[in-house]
Protein backbone atom coordinates (compact mmCIF):
# COMPACT_ATOMS: atom_id res chain seq x y z
CA UNK A 1 0.00 0.00 0.00
CA UNK A 2 1.53 3.31 -0.73
CA UNK A 3 2.29 5.55 2.07
CA UNK A 4 -0.70 7.76 3.23
CA UNK A 5 -3.38 5.59 1.18
CA UNK A 6 -5.82 2.93 2.95
CA UNK A 7 -7.84 0.16 1.39
CA UNK A 8 -11.97 1.06 1.66
CA UNK A 9 -14.85 -0.44 -0.19
CA UNK A 10 -14.45 2.04 -2.93
CA UNK A 11 -10.96 1.21 -3.65
CA UNK A 12 -7.69 3.07 -2.21
CA UNK A 13 -7.83 6.25 -1.23
CA UNK A 14 -6.26 9.38 1.24
CA UNK A 15 -5.96 8.26 4.63
CA UNK A 16 -8.01 11.56 5.66
CA UNK A 17 -10.30 11.20 3.32
CA UNK A 18 -14.07 9.23 3.94
CA UNK A 19 -16.47 6.95 2.75
CA UNK A 20 -20.06 7.88 2.48
CA UNK A 21 -23.33 6.72 1.60
CA UNK A 22 -25.24 8.71 -0.95
CA UNK A 23 -28.12 9.15 1.88
CA UNK A 24 -25.71 9.84 4.34
CA UNK A 25 -25.38 13.25 2.57
CA UNK A 26 -28.80 14.37 2.04
CA UNK A 27 -31.07 17.54 3.29
CA UNK A 28 -34.53 14.74 2.77
CA UNK A 29 -34.91 11.52 1.10
CA UNK A 30 -34.83 11.20 -2.69
CA UNK A 31 -38.54 11.63 -3.90
CA UNK A 32 -39.83 10.96 -7.58
CA UNK A 33 -41.03 13.53 -9.73
CA UNK A 34 -44.74 13.69 -11.09
CA UNK A 35 -46.44 11.51 -12.92
CA UNK A 36 -48.34 12.99 -15.39
CA UNK A 37 -48.26 13.60 -19.12
CA UNK A 38 -46.23 15.53 -21.42
CA UNK A 39 -48.56 17.66 -23.38
CA UNK A 40 -47.07 20.13 -26.72
CA UNK A 41 -44.92 23.26 -25.45
CA UNK A 42 -47.15 25.87 -24.22
CA UNK A 43 -45.37 28.99 -22.53
CA UNK A 44 -48.25 29.65 -20.36
CA UNK A 45 -47.36 25.92 -18.89
CA UNK A 46 -44.63 24.43 -16.61
CA UNK A 47 -41.66 23.21 -19.11
CA UNK A 48 -41.43 19.17 -18.97
CA UNK A 49 -37.94 17.74 -17.92
CA UNK A 50 -38.07 14.01 -18.72
CA UNK A 51 -35.44 11.39 -19.35
CA UNK A 52 -34.96 12.21 -22.71
CA UNK A 53 -34.08 15.89 -22.41
CA UNK A 54 -30.70 15.28 -20.13
CA UNK A 55 -27.97 14.41 -22.78
CA UNK A 56 -25.27 12.04 -22.70
CA UNK A 57 -22.62 14.66 -20.99
CA UNK A 58 -25.69 15.40 -18.07
CA UNK A 59 -26.72 18.44 -19.54
CA UNK A 60 -30.50 19.67 -20.44
CA UNK A 61 -31.44 19.65 -24.31
CA UNK A 62 -33.89 22.14 -25.45
CA UNK A 63 -34.40 20.26 -28.60
CA UNK A 64 -38.05 18.72 -28.25
CA UNK A 65 -39.80 21.09 -25.49
CA UNK A 66 -42.83 19.99 -23.51
CA UNK A 67 -44.97 21.41 -21.00
CA UNK A 68 -46.86 19.94 -17.97
CA UNK A 69 -50.75 20.75 -17.36
CA UNK A 70 -50.95 19.36 -14.08
CA UNK A 71 -52.50 21.34 -10.66
CA UNK A 72 -49.94 19.49 -8.81
CA UNK A 73 -47.03 20.92 -11.16
CA UNK A 74 -45.68 23.47 -9.24
CA UNK A 75 -44.91 21.27 -6.14
CA UNK A 76 -42.17 19.92 -8.41
CA UNK A 77 -40.10 22.53 -9.46
CA UNK A 78 -36.54 22.06 -9.23
CA UNK A 79 -34.27 23.99 -7.28
CA UNK A 80 -30.78 25.06 -7.48
CA UNK A 81 -28.49 22.54 -6.17
CA UNK A 82 -31.09 19.35 -7.05
CA UNK A 83 -29.65 16.35 -8.44
CA UNK A 84 -31.85 13.92 -10.62
CA UNK A 85 -31.29 10.42 -11.26
CA UNK A 86 -33.26 8.59 -14.09
CA UNK A 87 -34.54 5.68 -12.37
CA UNK A 88 -35.84 3.23 -15.23
CA UNK A 89 -34.98 2.32 -18.90
CA UNK A 90 -31.89 2.28 -21.04
CA UNK A 91 -31.23 5.93 -19.34
CA UNK A 92 -30.58 4.33 -16.08
CA UNK A 93 -28.26 6.05 -13.88
CA UNK A 94 -28.25 9.29 -16.03
CA UNK A 95 -28.40 12.26 -14.10
CA UNK A 96 -28.74 15.92 -14.47
CA UNK A 97 -27.67 19.07 -12.09
CA UNK A 98 -30.05 21.45 -12.47
CA UNK A 99 -29.04 24.72 -13.40
CA UNK A 100 -31.60 28.46 -12.87
CA UNK A 101 -30.01 29.74 -16.45
CA UNK A 102 -32.03 26.69 -18.00
CA UNK A 103 -35.55 28.19 -16.87
CA UNK A 104 -37.68 26.76 -14.52
CA UNK A 105 -38.29 22.94 -14.74
CA UNK A 106 -41.02 20.69 -13.48
CA UNK A 107 -39.14 17.31 -13.31
CA UNK A 108 -41.05 14.21 -14.72
CA UNK A 109 -42.39 10.75 -12.72
CA UNK A 110 -39.11 8.42 -14.31
CA UNK A 111 -36.41 10.84 -12.68
CA UNK A 112 -35.92 10.49 -8.32
CA UNK A 113 -34.43 14.20 -6.76
CA UNK A 114 -32.23 14.09 -4.16
CA UNK A 115 -31.30 17.35 -2.55
CA UNK A 116 -27.95 17.24 -0.70
CA UNK A 117 -26.81 18.38 2.44
CA UNK A 118 -24.22 21.35 1.51
CA UNK A 119 -22.45 20.72 5.20
CA UNK A 120 -21.18 17.74 4.38
CA UNK A 121 -21.53 16.93 0.11
CA UNK A 122 -21.24 19.60 -2.36
CA UNK A 123 -24.04 18.95 -5.23
CA UNK A 124 -21.13 19.51 -8.11
CA UNK A 125 -19.31 17.16 -6.54
CA UNK A 126 -21.82 14.86 -6.62
CA UNK A 127 -22.49 15.21 -9.99
CA UNK A 128 -19.35 14.86 -11.55
CA UNK A 129 -18.80 11.70 -9.22
CA UNK A 130 -22.17 10.21 -11.08
CA UNK A 131 -19.66 10.76 -14.38
CA UNK A 132 -16.77 8.27 -12.58
CA UNK A 133 -16.12 4.52 -13.75
CA UNK A 134 -17.03 3.58 -10.76
CA UNK A 135 -20.29 5.17 -10.85
CA UNK A 136 -21.40 3.37 -13.99
CA UNK A 137 -20.12 0.00 -12.82
CA UNK A 138 -22.59 0.18 -9.53
CA UNK A 139 -25.11 1.01 -12.18
CA UNK A 140 -24.18 -1.93 -14.36
CA UNK A 141 -24.44 -4.38 -11.39
CA UNK A 142 -27.25 -2.91 -9.36
CA UNK A 143 -29.61 -2.12 -12.19
CA UNK A 144 -30.40 -5.46 -13.89
CA UNK A 145 -34.44 -6.09 -13.52
CA UNK A 146 -36.88 -8.98 -14.72
CA UNK A 147 -37.80 -6.93 -17.85
CA UNK A 148 -36.76 -3.05 -17.37
CA UNK A 149 -33.33 -2.14 -15.45
CA UNK A 150 -34.23 -0.03 -12.65
CA UNK A 151 -32.70 1.91 -9.43
CA UNK A 152 -34.94 3.25 -6.82
CA UNK A 153 -34.35 6.18 -4.64
CA UNK A 154 -33.74 3.60 -1.89
CA UNK A 155 -31.08 1.82 -3.67
CA UNK A 156 -29.45 5.39 -4.93
CA UNK A 157 -29.35 5.94 -1.07
CA UNK A 158 -27.03 3.11 -0.40
CA UNK A 159 -24.02 4.15 -3.48
CA UNK A 160 -20.60 4.64 -1.21
CA UNK A 161 -18.71 7.79 -2.95
CA UNK A 162 -15.39 8.74 -1.45
CA UNK A 163 -15.43 11.85 0.02
CA UNK A 164 -12.05 14.56 0.83
CA UNK A 165 -12.22 15.94 4.58
CA UNK A 166 -12.81 19.58 3.56
CA UNK A 167 -15.76 21.29 1.83
CA UNK A 168 -12.61 24.13 0.36
CA UNK A 169 -11.06 20.55 -1.51
CA UNK A 170 -14.54 19.11 -2.64
CA UNK A 171 -14.88 23.18 -4.41
CA UNK A 172 -11.00 23.30 -5.54
CA UNK A 173 -12.40 19.31 -7.69
CA UNK A 174 -15.32 20.25 -8.68
CA UNK A 175 -14.21 24.07 -9.75
CA UNK A 176 -11.40 21.81 -12.08
CA UNK A 177 -13.65 19.26 -13.26
CA UNK A 178 -16.31 22.56 -14.13
CA UNK A 179 -13.41 24.41 -15.81
CA UNK A 180 -12.85 21.22 -18.10
CA UNK A 181 -16.65 21.15 -19.15
CA UNK A 182 -16.36 25.10 -20.14
CA UNK A 183 -13.53 24.27 -22.23
CA UNK A 184 -15.23 21.26 -23.61
CA UNK A 185 -18.50 23.32 -24.36
CA UNK A 186 -16.64 25.95 -25.54
CA UNK A 187 -15.51 23.73 -28.16
CA UNK A 188 -18.86 22.57 -28.88
CA UNK A 189 -20.46 25.32 -29.23
CA UNK A 190 -18.15 26.29 -32.36
CA UNK A 191 -18.45 22.56 -33.77
CA UNK A 192 -22.03 23.55 -34.18
CA UNK A 193 -21.17 26.98 -35.39
CA UNK A 194 -18.97 25.14 -38.08
CA UNK A 195 -21.72 22.44 -38.87
CA UNK A 196 -23.76 24.96 -38.96
CA UNK A 197 -21.48 27.23 -41.62
CA UNK A 198 -21.14 24.42 -43.45
CA UNK A 199 -24.62 23.53 -44.02
CA UNK A 200 -25.04 26.80 -45.93
CA UNK A 201 -22.33 26.46 -48.16
CA UNK A 202 -23.94 23.20 -49.38
CA UNK A 203 -27.19 25.12 -49.99
CA UNK A 204 -25.39 28.13 -51.96
CA UNK A 205 -22.50 25.68 -54.14
CA UNK A 206 -24.60 22.77 -54.63
CA UNK A 207 -27.65 24.59 -55.78
CA UNK A 208 -27.64 23.90 -59.69
CA UNK A 209 -26.44 26.98 -61.94
CA UNK A 210 -26.03 28.06 -65.46
CA UNK A 211 -23.49 25.09 -66.92
CA UNK A 212 -25.13 22.35 -65.14
CA UNK A 213 -27.18 18.96 -66.23
CA UNK A 214 -29.79 16.69 -64.82
CA UNK A 215 -28.62 13.44 -64.46
CA UNK A 216 -29.91 10.07 -63.54
CA UNK A 217 -27.44 8.25 -60.28
CA UNK A 218 -26.83 5.57 -62.81
CA UNK A 219 -25.61 7.29 -65.52
CA UNK A 220 -22.52 8.56 -63.40
CA UNK A 221 -21.66 6.09 -61.39
CA UNK A 222 -21.68 1.81 -60.86
CA UNK A 223 -24.35 1.01 -58.62
CA UNK A 224 -23.41 -2.55 -56.86
CA UNK A 225 -26.74 -3.66 -54.93
CA UNK A 226 -26.13 -5.69 -51.55
CA UNK A 227 -26.82 -9.38 -50.99
CA UNK A 228 -26.50 -10.38 -47.79
CA UNK A 229 -24.60 -13.67 -46.49
CA UNK A 230 -26.29 -16.01 -44.26
CA UNK A 231 -26.38 -14.96 -40.60
CA UNK A 232 -24.64 -18.43 -39.52
CA UNK A 233 -21.88 -17.08 -41.03
CA UNK A 234 -20.84 -13.85 -39.09
CA UNK A 235 -18.30 -13.94 -36.70
CA UNK A 236 -16.29 -11.37 -34.68
CA UNK A 237 -13.04 -13.35 -35.28
CA UNK A 238 -12.05 -11.37 -38.37
CA UNK A 239 -12.96 -14.47 -40.31
CA UNK A 240 -13.54 -13.56 -44.45
CA UNK A 241 -14.36 -9.94 -44.95
CA UNK A 242 -15.99 -7.36 -42.86
CA UNK A 243 -20.01 -6.77 -43.23
CA UNK A 244 -21.47 -3.96 -44.36
CA UNK A 245 -25.14 -4.59 -44.60
CA UNK A 246 -27.19 -1.54 -43.20
CA UNK A 247 -27.20 2.27 -41.33
CA UNK A 248 -25.83 0.85 -37.93
CA UNK A 249 -22.48 0.14 -39.54
CA UNK A 250 -21.84 3.54 -40.46
CA UNK A 251 -20.40 6.13 -37.92
CA UNK A 252 -20.09 9.68 -38.88
CA UNK A 253 -20.09 8.65 -41.96
CA UNK A 254 -17.19 6.04 -41.97
CA UNK A 255 -17.63 2.42 -41.54
CA UNK A 256 -17.97 1.18 -38.52
CA UNK A 257 -16.29 -2.92 -37.96
CA UNK A 258 -19.04 -4.79 -36.09
CA UNK A 259 -18.98 -8.54 -37.63
CA UNK A 260 -17.17 -10.46 -40.43
CA UNK A 261 -18.76 -12.95 -42.45
CA UNK A 262 -16.96 -15.99 -43.89
CA UNK A 263 -19.34 -16.41 -46.56
CA UNK A 264 -18.79 -13.60 -49.05
CA UNK A 265 -21.38 -12.68 -51.36
CA UNK A 266 -21.06 -8.72 -53.37
CA UNK A 267 -17.99 -6.63 -52.49
CA UNK A 268 -17.33 -3.54 -52.01
CA UNK A 269 -13.37 -1.70 -52.18
CA UNK A 270 -11.81 0.53 -49.81
CA UNK A 271 -12.93 4.03 -50.43
CA UNK A 272 -16.49 3.48 -52.51
CA UNK A 273 -19.19 5.26 -51.29
CA UNK A 274 -22.06 3.51 -49.50
CA UNK A 275 -25.75 4.46 -49.76
CA UNK A 276 -28.23 2.55 -47.42
CA UNK A 277 -31.23 0.97 -49.00
CA UNK A 278 -33.50 0.19 -46.64
CA UNK A 279 -34.56 0.95 -43.28
CA UNK A 280 -33.84 4.54 -43.66
CA UNK A 281 -33.08 4.45 -47.27
CA UNK A 282 -30.48 7.29 -48.18
CA UNK A 283 -27.63 7.55 -45.84
CA UNK A 284 -24.62 8.00 -46.98
CA UNK A 285 -21.22 7.00 -45.94
CA UNK A 286 -17.52 5.42 -46.94
CA UNK A 287 -16.03 1.95 -46.81
CA UNK A 288 -12.52 2.33 -44.90
CA UNK A 289 -11.78 -1.42 -46.73
CA UNK A 290 -12.63 -4.11 -48.47
CA UNK A 291 -15.94 -5.25 -47.40
CA UNK A 292 -18.93 -7.76 -48.22
CA UNK A 293 -21.62 -5.52 -48.17
CA UNK A 294 -25.53 -7.38 -47.16
CA UNK A 295 -29.23 -6.02 -48.44
CA UNK A 296 -28.83 -2.97 -46.86
CA UNK A 297 -26.79 -1.55 -48.59
CA UNK A 298 -24.94 -0.51 -52.02
CA UNK A 299 -21.85 0.43 -52.67
CA UNK A 300 -21.43 3.53 -55.72
CA UNK A 301 -18.05 3.48 -57.95
CA UNK A 302 -18.00 7.40 -59.78
CA UNK A 303 -17.38 6.61 -63.59
CA UNK A 304 -17.78 9.81 -65.05
CA UNK A 305 -18.01 12.57 -62.43
CA UNK A 306 -15.58 13.50 -59.41
CA UNK A 307 -16.13 10.93 -56.55
CA UNK A 308 -15.53 13.61 -53.92
CA UNK A 309 -18.65 15.96 -55.56
CA UNK A 310 -21.06 13.10 -55.69
CA UNK A 311 -20.33 12.27 -52.46
CA UNK A 312 -21.20 15.32 -50.96
CA UNK A 313 -24.26 16.25 -53.21
CA UNK A 314 -25.68 12.96 -51.77
CA UNK A 315 -25.29 13.91 -48.89
CA UNK A 316 -26.97 16.88 -49.31
CA UNK A 317 -29.98 15.28 -51.11
CA UNK A 318 -29.95 12.33 -48.09
CA UNK A 319 -33.76 13.47 -47.42
CA UNK A 320 -35.02 13.44 -50.63
CA UNK A 321 -34.86 10.00 -50.82
CA UNK A 322 -37.89 9.74 -48.49
CA UNK A 323 -39.91 9.80 -51.32
CA UNK A 324 -39.11 6.79 -53.04
CA UNK A 325 -39.33 4.71 -49.41
CA UNK A 326 -41.60 1.56 -49.93
CA UNK A 327 -42.92 -0.43 -46.96
CA UNK A 328 -44.46 -0.09 -43.85
CA UNK A 329 -41.84 -2.37 -41.52
CA UNK A 330 -38.60 -1.80 -43.23
CA UNK A 331 -38.83 0.82 -45.77
CA UNK A 332 -36.30 0.15 -48.86
CA UNK A 333 -35.66 1.96 -52.20
CA UNK A 334 -34.75 -0.91 -55.11
CA UNK A 335 -32.00 -0.47 -57.74
CA UNK A 336 -33.73 0.54 -60.48
CA UNK A 337 -35.32 3.69 -58.02
CA UNK A 338 -31.57 3.94 -57.51
CA UNK A 339 -30.70 4.16 -60.53
CA UNK A 340 -33.42 6.31 -61.84
CA UNK A 341 -32.67 9.11 -58.67
CA UNK A 342 -32.25 12.29 -60.50
CA UNK A 343 -29.49 14.84 -59.60
CA UNK A 344 -28.52 18.22 -60.51
CA UNK A 345 -23.92 18.15 -61.68
CA UNK A 346 -21.89 20.77 -63.21
CA UNK A 347 -20.61 19.79 -66.97
CA UNK A 348 -17.43 21.05 -65.91
CA UNK A 349 -15.76 18.59 -63.89
CA UNK A 350 -13.19 21.52 -62.95
CA UNK A 351 -16.06 23.04 -61.30
CA UNK A 352 -17.20 19.60 -59.61
CA UNK A 353 -13.68 19.68 -58.26
CA UNK A 354 -13.99 23.45 -57.10
CA UNK A 355 -16.75 22.47 -54.75
CA UNK A 356 -15.89 19.24 -53.52
CA UNK A 357 -12.58 20.68 -52.61
CA UNK A 358 -14.27 23.89 -50.56
CA UNK A 359 -16.80 21.13 -48.51
CA UNK A 360 -13.82 18.87 -48.02
CA UNK A 361 -12.20 21.26 -46.09
CA UNK A 362 -14.66 22.00 -44.38
CA UNK A 363 -15.17 18.44 -43.02
CA UNK A 364 -11.06 18.35 -42.84
CA UNK A 365 -11.92 20.96 -40.17
CA UNK A 366 -14.99 20.12 -38.46
CA UNK A 367 -13.44 16.37 -38.17
CA UNK A 368 -10.08 18.02 -36.46
CA UNK A 369 -12.08 19.98 -34.34
CA UNK A 370 -14.73 16.20 -33.14
CA UNK A 371 -11.00 15.17 -32.18
CA UNK A 372 -9.94 17.91 -30.08
CA UNK A 373 -13.33 17.42 -28.18
CA UNK A 374 -12.87 13.95 -27.99
CA UNK A 375 -9.31 14.48 -26.72
CA UNK A 376 -10.52 17.04 -23.80
CA UNK A 377 -13.29 14.37 -22.72
CA UNK A 378 -10.66 12.10 -22.42
CA UNK A 379 -8.49 14.28 -20.46
CA UNK A 380 -11.48 15.60 -18.53
CA UNK A 381 -12.08 11.48 -17.64
CA UNK A 382 -8.81 11.10 -16.47
CA UNK A 383 -8.89 14.13 -14.01
CA UNK A 384 -11.94 12.22 -12.54
CA UNK A 385 -10.08 9.33 -11.71
CA UNK A 386 -7.51 11.40 -9.79
CA UNK A 387 -9.23 14.19 -8.46
CA UNK A 388 -11.81 11.64 -7.33
CA UNK A 389 -9.97 9.85 -5.72
CA UNK A 390 -7.30 11.65 -4.10
CA UNK A 391 -4.39 10.32 -6.48
CA UNK A 392 -3.59 13.86 -7.59
CA UNK A 393 -4.91 16.50 -4.36
CA UNK A 394 -5.58 19.79 -5.30
CA UNK A 395 -5.15 21.10 -1.75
Amino acid sequence: MVKGFKNTEVGVIPNDWVVKKIGQCLLKNPDYGINAAAVPFNENLPVYLRITDINEDGNYSKKNLVSVNNISSTSYYLQEGDLVFARTGASVGKTYLYNPKDGKLVFAGFLIRVRANEEILLPNYLKYFTQTKQYWDWIAANSMRTGQPGINGNEYKEISLPLPPTKAEQTAIATALNDADALINQLEQLLTKKQNIKTGAMQEVLKPKDGWEVKKLGEVVDINMGQSPDSKNYNSNQEGLPLLQGNADLDNRKQLIRFWTSQITKVCDDGDIILTVRAPVGSIGIAIQKSCIGRGVCSLKPKSVSKEFIYHLLIFKEKDWKILEQGSTFTSANSNQIYGFEIPIPKDRVDQTRIAQILSDMDNEIQELEKKIEKYKMIKQGMMQNLLTGKIRLM
